[in-house]
């Protein structure tokens, strides 16, 4: 009586390396695994990327691995590679917009526009007016309100011209009475009326000036323009001394 011989389970086969061998009655079978192609005896790599028999998402990108593929989604997506969903890169903060510019979501990517009153690309933008870029710094510590100092200046003989606080001297002039003999100086200037928005453009406002208990013991007007981020000021001299311009956060 003869028994039938597994020539799988005995290695007694041809079968490619990577094919599956299925024993049969007095003989074998063999077929290439998942991710080869061929009769069973030879198996190659089979290319799914190229032969368009993968699960990526339209929107990954599909890698050739041997006997396999590999899936990763195009910039501007997330996701396994099978599925992949668009990033709002401007909900997540994933963008390069300046920050005087409106970030509006694409599907895979976005765009940059400057917002009103600003121009530019997007990306970089700028106040038109030339004020905005061209003007001197007051950035000594002593003109903040807070500072306190025997020693006092004046500034009767500051500009005429643009100036912006900024560094140690604070980010602009404040707009309530401060207490005198603050900022290096006796009578301390604050802006009367408030600060413009963008849109105001270049405004006139009174600067009063806190002495003998008095929040506007002596006063002269200004210019003042928004320049998004910051403020500019057209300055040109005091009334008298000690009257200083002072800043604050």
């Amino acid at each position: 009586m003869f028994s039938d011989a597994d020539e799988c389970s005995n290695n007694g086969h041809s079968c490619d390396v990577n094919a599956v061998c299925s024993n049969t009655v007095g003989s074998y079978a063999c077929a290439c695994k998942a991710g080869y192609s061929g009769d069973g005896r030879t198996c190659a790599d089979a290319d799914e990327c190229s032969n368009n028999d993968h699960s990526c998402d339209v929107n990954a990108v599909c890698s050739n691995t041997v006997g396999s593929y590999a899936c990763a989604c195009k910039a501007g997506y997330t996701g396994d590679g099978r599925t992949c969903n668009d990033v709002d890169e401007c909900t997540s903060g994933l963008h390069s917009c300046h920050r005087f510019a409106s970030c509006t979501n694409t599907i895979g990517s976005y765009s940059c526009s400057c917002q009103q009153y600003f121009n530019g690309n997007g990306t970089n933008c700028q106040h038109p007016v030339s004020e905005c870029q061209n003007y001197a710094s007051l950035n000594s510590g002593d003109r903040k309100i807070t500072y306190t100092s025997a020693q006092v200046y004046c500034d009767n003989g500051i500009g005429p011209g643009w100036f912006r606080f900024e560094g140690s001297a604070g980010t602009r002039m404040p707009t309530s009475c401060p207490p005198q003999s603050r900022c290096a100086t006796h009578a301390t200037g604050w802006l009367n009326g408030g600060h413009p928005t963008v849109a105001d453009g270049q405004v006139s406002r009174l600067v009063c000036f806190h002495w003998s208990s008095r929040c506007c013991y002596g006063s002269t007007y200004i210019n003042v323009r928004n320049c998004g981020s910051y403020y500019v000021y057209f300055l040109s001299g005091t009334p008298g001394c000690y009257y200083r311009y002072c800043g604050t956060n």
